[in-house]
């Protein structure tokens, strides 16, 4: 199991994960980087990359109209 602790709004949660994914996730840990910073650092690239995929998408159907502004 992973504990996250957050300092702000102090949050404790236990998510359990197998020895592999905890494995992996320490893996891609940075130096001097909290769990719960890793995780936090991997959400973001996430939400970036589904944001980029998502305007990818949009001018893939090439389907704009004209704005009168």
């Amino acid at each position: 199991m992973i504990s996250a602790y957050q300092d702000s709004m102090s949050v404790t949660e236990n998510i359990p994960v197998s020895e592999e994914t905890y494995n992996q996730i320490l893996d891609l840990r940075r130096p001097d980087e909290t769990l719960n910073d890793t995780l936090a650092r991997l959400v973001e690239k996430v939400k970036k990359q589904r944001l980029t995929d998502d305007i990818e998408e949009v001018m893939a159907r090439d389907e704009f109209v004209e704005l009168d502004l």
